[in-house]
């Protein structure tokens, strides 16, 4: 065998060995495809199956939470509703709380007048009970006196006729008088100190005081004005502001601008009224 011959054989040799080592690497790395697919196949379907439950919960959550804001959409309007329901009712309710307030302001007054008139009649009634016992003193007088004295009863007896007769009449007079005054727009039943004539005037002088505005008018107590009413300033067609009297004379009164009214500037000249007329 010469030496090509044993290069050959060695290399033969070699190569089966490494083909002993392939074959034993290729038999520890097999595997067996046939059940690695039926498993991967296996966890698929698991994986399809879980995702169709998954899928499944996901509509029905879905269309429970949809349920959900549907409810909550209807309760939110539900509740708008009766929002604007106690709304209404409150305003309901206030309104109705300022007509009693109102109502009970009026039978403040009335209370108020109403004692005023039971004073003046408790009045009228001591006085004429009075009257009464004196005239029935002076009847018992008279008859356990003389015949002049019961001529005198009898004068007194005409005297009390005529008085109640007077008293008729002034109670018809009275009650003229108040439908009136009620005709005018005036209470009955205030005292004339806070009833503000109707008068017109003018202004004499201005000057400030303290920081305030005072005028001098030429109408004063004589013209009914008290401390207390208030007289309009204008100019022609123009309004100036209003003015609260402070003190008053038989002809004349001092008053002092209220800011708050007042529209432009007062001079000597300008015309007053305690109340304004249109036209």
């Amino acid at each position: 065998m010469n030496l090509l011959g044993k290069i050959f054989v060695v290399f033969i040799v070699l190569t089966s060995f490494g083909l002993m080592l392939l074959s034993m690497v290729v038999y520890a790395t097999h595997k067996n495809w046939m059940e690695e697919a039926t498993s991967v196949k296996k966890s698929l379907s698991e994986a399809r199956t879980e995702h169709n439950q998954l899928q499944n919960q996901y509509q029905d959550l879905e269309s429970r939470l949809t349920a959900e804001l549907e409810a909550a959409q209807q309760e939110v309007r539900k509740l708008e509703s009766e929002r604007v329901a106690l709304q209404d009712q409150n305003r309901s309710i206030q309104k109705d709380l300022d007509q009693l307030k109102q109502d009970r302001r009026k039978a403040t007054a009335m209370v108020a007048s109403t004692e005023e008139s039971n004073v003046g009649l408790m009045k009228e009634v001591t006085n004429m009970r009075k009257e009464m016992r004196d005239t029935q003193q002076a009847r018992d007088q008279a008859f356990a006196t003389t015949l002049t004295t019961t001529s005198n009863l009898h004068e007194k007896q005409n005297q009390l006729a005529s008085a109640v007769e007077r008293m008729k009449q002034l109670v018809q007079q009275m009650g003229k008088q108040a439908s009136l005054l009620k005709r005018n727009g005036i209470d009955p039943n205030l005292d004339p100190d806070a009833v503000t004539p109707h008068v017109r005037g003018i202004v004499n002088a201005t000057h400030r005081s303290a920081g305030s505005q005072l005028i001098e008018i030429s109408i004063g107590a004589d013209d009914g004005l008290r401390p207390g009413h208030t007289v309009e300033v204008f100019r022609g067609d123009r309004y100036l502001g209003r003015a609260e009297i402070l003190k008053t004379e038989p002809d004349r009164a001092v008053a002092r601008i209220i800011r708050r009214f007042q529209k432009g500037q007062i001079q000597e000249g300008d015309d007053v009224a305690t109340k304004l007329r249109i036209g």
